[in-house]
């Protein structure tokens, strides 16, 4: 067996509705032919490839991902046989390589379907419910990532005060737009 032999890498698979999480090796993809025509292998930091057709890796550069940046890729269908697919490439959620957080985007609450209590008290409607289970799984996310690249360093109350900082401010900038 010869030692020049290149051990073969894994190969990104992208089931239908479930995005996929990479972070890239090298900022640019690598122009190949293939049985499917023209497409862009990429290499990730965990060492995989994806090819992927020009349109998303487009998609990827107009993201301006910065290498070792993870973020998601969704091949999207509607599950209906001869449906168009098509491809969603998104950062994700939660502290990002500039030291800024991302928070995802969270409905509009509904107002006119709020339900009252039996003493005319207002109920949560599930906006409000959405946007809390936004705000516990970004705590959760931002809190593992910090737990785990910093050790222990910083704290939960601190990423628990940053996340609602965070918020605060992303929604008094939302309501001046």
């Amino acid at each position: 067996m010869s030692t020049n032999q290149r051990s073969l890498r894994k190969v990104v698979d992208f089931p239908l509705n479930i995005p996929v999480t990479v972070a890239l090796k090298y900022p640019h993809g690598k122009t190949v032919s293939s049985q499917y025509g023209e497409r862009f292998m990429f290499t990730l930091a965990d060492n995989r490839v994806m090819f992927l057709d020009p349109e998303v890796a487009q998609q990827i550069t107009a993201l301006g991902v910065n290498v070792r940046e993870s973020f998601a890729i969704t091949l999207r269908s509607d599950g209906q046989n001869g449906s168009t697919r098509s491809w969603e490439v998104a950062r994700i959620a939660g502290e990002q390589q500039d030291g800024t957080l991302l928070i995802p985007k969270l409905p509009p609450a509904s107002v006119s379907s709020a339900a009252s209590d039996d003493c005319g008290r207002k109920l949560p409607t599930s906006a409000l419910v959405d946007e809390a289970n936004v705000l516990v799984d970004s705590f959760a996310q931002v809190l593992e990532r910090s737990l785990s690249l910093y050790q222990g360093r910083i704290k939960p109350d601190e990423v628990k005060t940053m996340l609602v900082t965070a918020y605060i401010q992303r929604r008094q900038l939302s309501s001046v737009a």
